[in-house]
């Protein structure tokens, strides 16, 4: 379509063709073919790049909300062209760049930089192409789509020392154990020594290295932790955008001190991750689909684990059965939650729900910092 410019060129153009026809001035009628063939080699210059031209667009597969994210984008046209506009990114997350020139045949890659506003899963955007060509006279824009996708990771913050006070007690020791003779709780074998049971030989082992080994056994003196994220389907999508970020960071903080920690959510069922990839995609996918986390609690303290809440909704879930804990606003044992301080500095829910922070003292912000108080 014709810009402000190519408007204005192509009515002079068509007052002066008036203009001559009514004095047949052979001078005018110059002028206005001057002017017309100007519109035509405007036209020109700005769609004919834009009719065979390849793209690509490369991105990395994750990111980190807010933090800026590189993407490569690829453009080989059948013909040559100028002042090309190229943008690209997905759904909310889109930049742009100028391509000074295309050259006919050859591919010219220009580099974007996107700021990802929030976590998700996204699919690459098409890519747009704009170009005005070097007279400015009309603008020509395709879209070309491109596949792929990317993961946006929750942003996380440091725990500070006050929040790790509270948490070190369940978080290390998973992964530390005491000798017994216990016959259920196999450890493993060594080479047998002089006053060793009898009872405790390895037969087959021995029979296997053709000397006598000891069977050596483990119980683990406490359980690891899980961090288990609520996915209220009553919280709004910014609640849970809270409590994701609260629980990524907890969970990035227990992996630093090398803990044996899980990160768990209810989705038709238990749902759990150890690594910290597989969790992080996770957390940028998540949405609100599951019942009050005092619903699923009997379920998720099957896992054995002490159970650190980051809780969306304060005093979710049935008052007295069910899954629910008892009056009073407070937790059962084996359970730390991690309130959204909003809530309980507010007091939105009444003086049970502030008396439920006080007991565990961890309180986290809408940017996912967590705090003790």
């Amino acid at each position: 379509m014709p810009t402000r410019e190519g408007t204005t060129t192509l009515l002079l153009a068509g007052a002066i063709f008036l203009l001559a026809t009514n004095l047949a001035s052979g001078l005018l009628f110059v002028l206005d073919a001057l002017l017309v063939s100007l519109l035509f080699v405007g036209a020109a210059t700005a769609y004919l790049p834009l009719r065979r031209l390849r793209v690509e667009q490369r991105a990395p597969t994750r990111g980190v909300e807010g933090v800026p994210l590189p993407v490569e984008i690829t453009l080989e046209s059948a013909r040559s062209g100028r002042f090309l506009v190229a943008e690209g990114g997905w759904p909310g997350a889109r930049a742009r760049a100028l391509v000074p020139q295309v050259v006919r045949g050859l591919t010219v890659a220009v580099d974007l930089t996107v700021v990802p506003s929030r976590r998700g899963r996204f699919s690459l955007d098409a890519v747009a192409v704009a170009s005005r060509g070097p007279l400015g006279l009309f603008a020509a824009r395709r879209r070309i789509r491109v596949n792929g996708g990317v993961a946006i990771w929750p942003r996380t913050r440091p725990v500070p020392s006050q929040v790790m006070a509270h948490l070190v007690p369940v978080l290390e020791g998973g992964s530390s154990g005491a000798r017994t003779r216990q016959p259920e709780d196999l450890y493993g074998v060594r080479d047998y020594r002089w006053g060793d049971s009898p009872a405790h030989i390895h037969w087959r082992s021995s029979a296997r290295r053709g000397a006598l080994v000891i069977r050596e056994f483990e119980r683990p003196v406490r359980p690891g932790a899980a961090i288990v994220v609520d996915l209220d389907r009553r919280q709004s999508t910014e609640q849970l955008d809270a409590a994701v970020r609260a629980a990524g960071s907890l969970f990035q903080a227990a992996l630093d001190r090398e803990a044996d920690v899980v990160l768990v959510g209810w989705e038709e069922g238990v749902v759990q991750h150890r690594g910290r990839e597989a969790a992080m995609d996770w957390l940028a996918g998540l949405i609100p689909c599951a019942p009050p986390v005092a619903e699923v609690l009997p379920q998720l303290a099957a896992l054995g684990r002490h159970l650190i809440v980051v809780a969306a909704v304060i005093g979710s879930g049935p008052r007295t059965a069910g899954g629910s804990w008892p009056s009073g606003g407070s937790w059962p044992a084996g359970v730390t939650p991690v309130l959204p301080a909003g809530q309980v500095y507010g007091g939105t829910h009444g003086e049970s729900s502030v008396g439920a922070g006080r007991a565990s003292g961890l309180v986290y912000l809408e940017d996912g910092t967590v705090q003790a108080w």
